[in-house]
C-alpha cells in the first residue's frame, strides 16, 4: 500500500483537489506494483510552512512504499508527479520537493504483512 502525504501552504479548490487526486492515483502504477486501488492519500492544504526562511509558497510530497522501488522507476515518477503537480497548483518548481520512505515492514487488516 503506497501512501502519499502533500503538504502545501497554497487554497485549493475542490477541482485542484479532486484532479491532484486522480493525478497522483494514475501516476503511481509508474512504480513497479503499485496501484491506485491500495493507495492512501492524504492533502494538507492551507497549511503553515516555511521554506529558506520565508512563508510558504511552497509544497512538499512524502511517498512512503511498502518495500523498496527500483531507482529508475523513482526518478521516472518523480519528474512526471512534481511536473503535474507544478501545474495543476501553479506553485514554482523551485518550492515544491517529494522525498521516498521505504518501509520493510508494513501492518494493515490487523496484521503485519507477510514477507
Amino acid at each position: 500500500m503506497p501512501y502519499i502525504h502533500v503538504s502545501t501552504d497554497a487554497a485549493l479548490d475542490q477541482k485542484q483537489k479532486s484532479d491532484l487526486k486522480a493525478m497522483l492515483g494514475q501516476t503511481i502504477e509508474l512504480l513497479p506494483g503499485k496501484s491506485e486501488a491500495v493507495l492512501m492519500l492524504r492533502i494538507d492544504e492551507q497549511t503553515q510552512m516555511y521554506f529558506k526562511g520565508e512563508k510558504g509558497n511552497c509544497a512538499i510530497l512524502a511517498v512512503h512504499l511498502y518495500k523498496e522501488s527500483p531507482h529508475e522507476a523513482k526518478k521516472v515518477y518523480a519528474k512526471q508527479v512534481l511536473k503535474q503537480f507544478c501545474e495543476l497548483t501553479k506553485l514554482p518548481a523551485e518550492r515544491v520537493f517529494m522525498n521516498f520512505t521505504e518501509h520493510n515492514d508494513w501492518a494493515g487488516n490487523g496484521a503485519l504483512i507477510e514477507r
